[in-house]
């Protein structure tokens, strides 16, 4: 197997989510920000990880993180208004 032939580009995307999934600890910005926008950041390199793994193409793998992203902000905001979903 040649390396021209290899998928660099989901290579090098796995291996950036799972480091910044394994950096995101020491960044020391946990304590400094809310709950919720650790959670958010935290998407990204969840979304490099999953793009890395399958086949799928990018446009399908972006909805995946902004999903979340979306699904959080909704949370926070009832949150953040005084109601409480669970």
């Amino acid at each position: 197997m040649q390396f021209s032939t290899w998928r660099w580009n989901r290579i090098l995307a796995f291996f950036g989510g799972v480091g910044l999934l394994f950096f995101a600890p020491w960044t020391g910005l946990s304590p400094a920000l809310p709950e919720w926008t650790i959670d958010v950041l935290l998407s990204v390199p969840f979304g490099l990880c999953i793009y890395g793994f399958t086949e799928q193409p990018r446009k399908v793998i972006v909805q995946v993180p902004v999903g979340t992203v979306l699904g959080i902000g909704i949370l926070a905001l009832y949150r953040a208004s005084g109601v409480l979903l669970f």
